[in-house]
Formats: C-alpha cells, structure tokens, sequence
C-alpha cells in the first residue's frame, strides 16, 4: 500500500525523475495533494491567547523574584508552595505577575477574600499552569473578591482537573469581575464553574478573548444571582456544553462555538438574555431554550452543519425575537428552530439553506413576522470566529512614584506629579503609559489628559484621585484625545471618601476626529441615589468623535452629543443622563451591557433624544426610565432592550414606582425584550404631554404584574408577543394589540441593533 508523503518530499521526488515520465509525476501529484486535504488540521486549531509582553511595574508582585521560595515555572518543579505563598499575600489594591512559564500545579490555589480591586496577570499564551494533581481535583478558586481582573493565563487541566476556575464565595458578594485572555483547556467538568453551593453569588463579570477547548463545559452558573454574564470575543471548542445557565442571566456576542458535543449555549435564565452576531459550526445544537419567565433576542447569528434533528434551537418559555439568523446544511429531515407549545417569536429576515421551512412543520406557536429593514445583519459566515491572537498594551511605562515623586499616601498633593507622568506619556506617545501604581493620590487642580497614543491608568479600583481642590471644580479634562486610552483608576468614585468637586471626568468637543477609550474607569454613582452628581460628563462632541467604554462604572451624562459615535460595551451603576437641543443628531449612542440599581431612575433621555440600548438590567430602583421633551422638538427614537426591570419602593410614595414615565417626549419608544419583575405588582406607565409619541411594548414577560397605563390621545400604545405569569389581568392577558398595525414599525427597532452590532464589530473586532 502507498501511503501519502509529505508533500516537499514528493516534489523533491518528482524534480528527479524524467520529465516524459508523465504517470508517476502524476501519481506523487495526487499523493502530495492528498496528503494535503487528509493532513490539514481543523479550522483555528492554531488559536492561541495573545502573547502580552509587559513591562514589569513597581507595585506588580512577581512570583518568580518577590517570593520565597521563588516560582520556577519550568514545567518540572512543584510551583505549588510558591504559588500558594504568593497569593496568601494578596491585599486589596494589589497585582501578583506571573512571568512566561510552564508552573506545575499539584494541589488546588486559592485567593482568600474579601477583597477588592485585585490584578492576577501573566503573558498570555507565554503563562501556562499546568494540572499535574488528583484526578477530578479544582486547579484554582477564589472566595470573596470583586472589582479585580484575572489576565493573559493558560489553565490546563490536562483531563485530569475536574475544574479551572472554581468561583465559590462565602466571604462577599462577587461583582465587576474581569475574565480576559485566559484558556481553559482539557477539563472534565468545567473551565470556570460558579458554584451553586456559594453562599454569595458571581454577578456582572465578563469573559472576553478566553478560549475553552475541550471541556464538559466551559462555562457554569447555575444559582440565582449569577447575573450579568457577558461574553465577548471568546472561542469555545470541542466542549459538552460550551455555556451553561441555570437561573441566572446572559449576554454573548461575538463569539464562535465549534462541536459542542450537546448544545453550545444552554440556557434557563431566570431574566432576559441574549444571543447576538455568534457563530456555530459542526455542534450538536446552537441554543436549548426554557424558560417562561425570561426572555430572549436572537440576532445576526450563522449556524452550519448543526446534528440534531430537533432543530438547531430548541424555544420553549418567554418570548423570543429571533432575527438576521442563518442556517446552513442542516441534518435531513430538520427544521432549524423547533418551537414550543405557546411560545410567542417575533421573526425578520431569518434564512434557511439546504431544507424547506425555518420552523418545524407542526408547531403550535404564534409568530410575529416583521418585514425586513434598511439595515442587514454583519455576519458573513458560520466559520467566522472573533478571537484574537494579539492585543494592543502599553509599551514604555512613565511611574508616578518611581519617575516623579508621587506619593500616592491620600495626604500629599499630588497635582503636579501626575500632570508630569501624563505630559511625559504624552510626549512620547506610541502606546507610552503614565502609570499610577496602587494608591490614594490628592490632586487640588485639574489634570488635562490630551495628545495622541498613550494609556493614562492604575492597578485597578485601588488607584484613587481624590480631590481637594475648590468646590465644584472638574478632576480630569479630557481634549482633543487621538487614540488615548484611560484604564484601570478610580476618580471621584464614593468609595474614595466624599468629595466636592463638581464633576469627576469631563470630555468636550474636539477641534479634529477624536478617538477616546475608558476602560476599567470607576467614577461617582453606584448606590447613591444622586443622578446629576460628579460622574463622567461629555459636552458638544460632534461627527468626528468616537468614545468608546469597555467598562465603566458610575453616572454618564451627555450632552449635546447627538452627533457623536459613542460605544458603551459594559457600563454599571449609577444613572444616564442624555440631553442637548443642538439639532445636529446623526450619531449613534449605543449601550451594550448596561446595570442599574438602586437608582432613583436607569436612564433620563431629555430633549426627544434617541438611544439604543441592548441589555439593560434595572434592579431595586425607585423608578425605571424618564423620557422627555418640548414642543417644537424634532421626533427621536429609543430602542430599549433589557434583562429585567424590578423596584424597590415605599409603597406610600405614589412617585415612586413608576416604570415609564413620558413627558412630551416626540418620537418613538420600542421597549423589549425585557422582563417586569414582580414589584409594584401594578406595573405603572404614564404619558402626558401634547407632541406625539408612539410606545411599543414587545417580547416582554410580566412576571406577577400587570400594566397600569394612563395616557393622552397625544400617545399611541401597541402591544406585540408579550406573555404574562403569575398574576392575570381583564385588561391584558396574553393577547395582543393592534399587533399588524405595529409590526411594520418594528423595522425602525430592528434596524437600530443592526446599526448597533455593526458599530460593535467595527469597533471591537476588525
């Protein structure tokens, strides 16, 4: 028997044999190519995590030189002791660097809390741990901490190690926890695993650019209060289940899943979720769906080669929006989505290729078809995939302490220090940072961040700017920033002590294209009930302004930035705020993952501004959302979907309560998915005012509520694929009104998160 060669060794070969000797040049052509096909691996088998080549700062912990004994990381000696030694010592504030390595592992890690504002950072694909321990044994766990990031790991199980990341809290609450450019490979149960037994549960934390190959299942979060899951940009591969929710709640976007050998996202979220711009290919199914309470969008997803014959997704609860979706080369005999009894969908331009209905046959749901829009979905194929394999990080590091005498003790002024580490930073630019190591940094006069090319951050929520300048006064002046980043800092936030300056960050309008990132920034906001205090403030920002949030934590406000591309990705706490009458509004202000709770409301948009928003959780507020605006205001449109919107109230206060409160505000307002949880139970939504406003309620869950609408005539309500539980109403009970009349609309809301995930992928993944 022949067996294929190498293809340079056939053409080696072949350069020696005569050139008439045509059948046996043919013959080593076919093997070559042969060779070629059967020998190729899979698509993406060569994704690795970016290799980030730091440079070391003065208060990073490092385990190979600060500790004794010292980490190896050598792949032979048990770096287990040292390891351990290193995290015992972890404070708040503090950041532990593991340089590139292979560390042996033969015992679980632990990181004891409580504690806030914690950095675990290693190389990326260059930091390896390695699961040398028990069978079915935990690699590494943390209790208690919130507001910290783990970075630029590999966690190798080596199908040994039950578990990678072990989430298991007794200690505090666990929220703003930041997964990024971490692998989790070869694990029996889980990559990450938050445990339903936890005293206290995961909230509000994030996966992005992770990579999980070859588990039971990549991610599980199985209790209540594991909410706010957002994924980003992650690859999950040859997994049982590649995400796994039980009762708590999600957002993924832009992530690739391949061969899941049960289901790539399981899914019973006790509140809304979303699936949107993710890819599937040769999985057993793309999405199980159950849930009669928590609701679900579906949008610009690709899915090929899917095994199931029950469909690619299975829907079987809470209404669903399911829209620019693709299915390709489905299983004989298989519709791509099998829908339950009841199950209430509102559908727009979904595809099907390779078999003659999208649904099944016989299904005994009502769908909602709404024509297609101007806009189209940005998936371009099933095989596309969102990881990336390098990533932008600062280059030369400016310290505030080491080059320029800070002091960072919460006593020194500091002002003049910093300004220095930002102006150097700034001279120099090309990725340059002025770094403040952890600490409490006292500054009387504002800083001014401007320039081209750098990073002005911290180590995290333990690096503080506190004011002691005259009342009122602005901390940080952001102009003219071209590709400037801030990361990593608190500024203004509450828990740095009361303050009295007036406003925390402030961008203005730039003379020329602007482009400005805040990531990691913690600012005044979170649980203090005070919407229009300090916070992050942009004014009169135009068409050639980008701003973009990866994470942001505390009070927005804008104004006058209607003309603006701004991006939040995931922002938390506090209250927006959006106004402005200039009449230049051509912009987009998009919101992704967006938390709010105790709040007086989520969001004011005054003016009849407009705003898109995606996945918005309200939570033990006083009130849910403000619209507003004059007579003489030009028409604008709120896109609203969300996760759940529930109140906190004293029932004696009749102002407090209220869900939807429009005041005059001209335009549209499309509200949903979302779920109304179940206080008030009379769900108020009041309208007055003469300008005329249309409000759509659609795919929603009324979870023991039901509406309370007082109205004028200068108002139009329309209710589509709603569903309630619980509690029953004379007034509204499932069915619904007008539903043809409004579908049409419905385009205008569809067409605003088209243009909001093509912002997304422009932004964040090209």
């Amino acid at each position: 028997m022949i067996e294929a060669l190498p293809c340079k060794l056939f053409l080696q070969i072949c350069r020696t044999l005569p050139l008439n000797t045509l059948f046996i040049a043919i013959v080593c052509a076919v093997l070559c190519f042969g060779h070629s096909l059967s020998a190729a691996p899979e698509r993406n088998e060569a994704l690795r995590l970016p290799a980030l080549k730091w440079e070391e700062r003065s208060d990073w912990v490092n385990v190979k030189t600060d500790i004794t004994p010292a980490a190896l990381g050598d792949g032979v000696t048990d770096d287990t002791n040292s390891l351990q030694k290193a995290l015992d010592g972890v404070k708040d504030g503090s950041t532990l660097y593991l340089p590139p390595g292979r560390y042996r592992i033969t015992r679980m890690l632990s990181l004891q809390g409580p504690l806030i504002g914690v950095l675990l950072v290693g190389h990326g694909r260059d930091t390896q741990l390695i699961w040398d321990g028990e069978i079915g044994g935990k690699m590494f766990t943390d209790d208690g901490v919130a507001y910290s990031r783990f970075v630029g790991m590999v966690f190798n199980g080596q199908n040994k190690a039950a578990v990678g990341f072990w989430h298991y809290s007794t200690r505090r609450f666990e929220t703003e926890v930041r997964h990024q450019h971490l692998a989790f490979l070869n694990f029996t149960d889980a990559g990450v695993l938050a445990d339903p037994k936890d005293k206290f549960a995961l909230a509000e934390t994030t996966f992005e650019n992770c990579l999980f190959d070859n588990c039971r299942r990549g991610v599980a979060f199985l209790q209540f209060n594991d909410y706010d899951f957002t994924f980003d940009g992650c690859e999950f591969r040859r997994n049982d289940i590649a995400i796994e929710c039980t009762h708590g709640n999600f957002y993924v976007r832009n992530c690739h899943f391949e061969n899941s050998r049960t289901v790539d996202i399981h899914a019973y979220p006790e509140h809304g979720s979303s699936v949107r711009r993710c890819t599937s290919v040769g999985s057993n199914q793309f999405i199980r769906f159950a849930q009669p309470v928590g609701t679900m969008t579906i949008q610009d997803c690709h899915v090929d080669s899917w095994k199931s014959t029950d469909g690619a997704i299975t829907l079987s609860g809470a209404p669903v929006i399911l829209f620019d979706c693709v299915f390709t080369n489905p299983p004989a005999g298989s519709a791509a989505v099998n829908i339950g009894n009841g199950q209430r969908l509102i559908v727009s331009n979904n595809v099907l290729k390779g078999a003659p209905s999208i649904f099944q046959a016989n299904h005994k749901g009502r769908l909602y078809p709404v024509p297609h829009g101007k806009r189209k979905g940005s998936i371009q194929s099933a095989r596309q995939s969102f990881f990336r394999s390098s990533a932008r990080i600062p280059t030369k590091v400016f310290d505030a302490k080491r080059d320029f005498g800070a002091k960072g003790d919460g006593k020194t002024d500091d002002t003049a220090a910093l300004q220095k580490t930002i102006d150097e930073a700034r001279k120099i630019g090309k990725g340059a940072l002025a770094y403040l190591p952890s600490g409490s940094y006292v500054i009387s006069k504002t800083l001014h961040l401007t320039g081209r090319d750098y990073f002005v951050g911290g180590s995290g929520f333990h690096t503080r700017l506190i004011w002691k300048g005259n009342e009122g006064g602005t901390m940080l002046e952001v102009r003219n920033p071209q590709q400037v980043t801030l990361e990593h800092i608190a500024i203004g936030n509450h828990d740095s002590g009361l303050m009295n300056n007036g406003i925390d960050i402030h961008q203005t309008g730039s003379p020329q294209p602007s482009r400005m990132t805040y990531d990691g920034v913690f600012v005044y906001g979170m649980y203090q009930l005070q919407p229009f205090r300090q916070g992050l403030h942009f004014t009169n920002l135009d068409g050639d302004d980008v701003v973009v949030m990866p994470h942001v934590q505390g009070n927005l406000r804008f104004t006058d930035c209607a003309a603006a591309t701004i991006l939040a990705n995931c922002t938390y706490e506090g209250s927006i705020l959006v106004e402005g009458k200039n009449k230049s509004r051509g912009g987009l202000l998009g919101f992704q993952t967006r938390l709010a709770t105790l709040v007086t409301h989520g969001l004011y948009l005054k003016d009849s501004q407009s705003i898109v928003m995606s996945d918005f959780y309200v939570e033990q507020a006083n009130n849910g959302f403000v619209f507003e605006g004059a007579p003489g205001d030009s028409p604008g449109r709120a896109t609203i979907q969300g996760a759940k919107v529930h109140f906190t109230v004293d029932k004696a206060d009749p102002t407090m309560g209220t869900a939807l409160s429009i005041a005059n505000y001209a335009g549209q307002i499309f509200f949903g998915h979302n779920q109304f949880y179940n206080e008030p139970k009379q769900l108020r939504i009041r309208q007055r005012g003469e300008n005329a406003v249309d409000l759509f309620l659609l795919a929603n869950s009324f979870y023991d509520v039901q509406p309370d609408v007082q109205k004028q005539d200068s108002a139009k309500l329309f209710y589509i694929a709603n569903s309630t539980f619980g509690m029953k109403s004379s007034t509204y009970g499932a069915e619904d009104v007008s539903a043809e009349q409004a579908l049409p609309h419905l385009t205008h809301a569809l067409d605003d998160l088209r243009r909001l995930g093509e912002l997304d992928l422009r932004i964040n993944h090209q």
